[in-house]
């Protein structure tokens, strides 16, 4: 990636691979939101369903309110869910491109702070529009502030909210829930964002999972091998989340306009390689069941994936150029080069 290779660089070889990762899952999300905001995507149609109702709504000033004055959830849902998602999303690349920017620079503590916001908030807001967009419109309409991920029911409520989720995106097999809430919400714990973020924004901690220890602000002093010790659990960690992050982008996408299946399994395997190209630079300590987990089934996709388009199974020295251009194994140049021309070609209702 072009920007490791930029003077100011100050992320260490070994956690190139997650770095690259993080952020081809960032720029195929942001790919989505631009082009279908440039498509016009993001939009519904409102049927209405006699003249009065057509009057009614000329005389309205805010058609989010008429609709939900009049019963109509289904549709209110769908055009909150038309301004939030791609407002949310927007907000979410932002602060995870500076997230990950601050992180190659060496700026660990900004790197944390930064993605606090979007792992905890807004992946909670999206996660809401995926389980139950009427509830969601509901909360918005009468009680924001049930939308916070205070109200979840502490982390089984996290756990079981985004099991659901999961379900529903179908990728229970891939992703454990019960991870993911720890990575985002469990202050207790040491394998969690959230005690790590809560050190890069405070100076002093007292809480006493996470409680500043004698003679230290925290990370204003880290030096040696604690910055490597930073930058080596958010890149063993971050990637687990993107993912997770990248599926539910992609579920709630389809719900405005079909992405062309050729593209889509293009990026699927791009992120399929390198993700297990970030996994095989994570060291033992730490390594975990689920991170396995996520591997494995990766591989076992990508593999059967490849067999089933007749090429053969990958392996390691493939894994680089189907990460870069989403190559098969042994694939020949001018068939890569050709699904790019056909990516260029494809209408607005096929690609967004």
């Amino acid at each position: 990636m072009q920007r490791l290779m930029e003077a100011n660089t100050a992320l260490p070889e070994q956690f190139h691979e997650g770095y690259t990762y993080c952020f081809t899952a960032h720029d195929i999300a942001a790919q989505l939101l631009i082009s279908g905001m440039e498509q016009g995507i993001f939009v519904t149609n409102v049927i209405l369903r006699n003249e009065k109702e057509k009057k009614d709504l000329e005389q309205a000033e805010d058609i989010v309110d008429w609709l939900h004055k009049s019963g109509r959830m289904d549709d209110e849902a769908d055009v909150l869910l038309t301004v939030v998602f791609p407002a949310v999303l927007s907000d979410m690349l932002h602060c995870i491109f500076e997230a990950l920017e601050a992180s190659r620079k060496g700026k660990l503590a900004v790197a944390y702070m930064l993605l606090r916001k979007p792992f905890q908030e807004s992946l909670y807001l999206l996660e809401s529009l995926v389980a139950d967009k009427v509830l969601f419109a509901k909360m918005i309409a009468e009680d924001p502030s049930r939308l916070r991920p205070q109200n979840a029911g502490g982390l089984d409520g996290h756990a079981r909210r985004i099991e659901s989720v999961l379900e529903i995106i179908g990728e229970t097999s891939r992703l454990d829930a019960g991870y993911i809430a720890m990575l985002r919400y469990d202050k207790t714990s040491r394998d969690s964002f959230d005690s790590i973020c809560n050190k890069a924004m405070h100076l002093f901690t007292d809480h006493k999972a996470i409680k500043t220890e004698q003679y230290n602000v925290n990370f204003i002093l880290s030096q040696g091998e604690q910055v490597l010790t930073q930058w080596a659990y958010l890149y063993s960690r971050l990637p687990y989340l993107m993912t997770y992050f990248i599926c539910l982008i992609e579920h709630i996408a389809e719900r405005f306009a079909h992405t062309h299946p050729t593209y889509t399994q293009d990026m699927n395997r791009r992120l399929a390689a390198q993700l297990l190209k970030s996994n095989a630079q994570i060291t033992e300590h730490y390594q975990t069941e689920q991170l396995t987990q996520l591997a494995q089934t990766t591989y076992y996709w990508l593999s059967n994936h490849c067999l089933e388009n007749d090429f053969p199974l990958p392996a390691a020295e493939h894994l680089s150029r189907m990460a870069l251009s989403g190559a098969f194994p042994d694939e020949q140049e001018e068939l890569v080069v050709s699904r790019q021309h056909l990516y260029q070609q494809l209408t607005l209702t096929d690609l967004p």
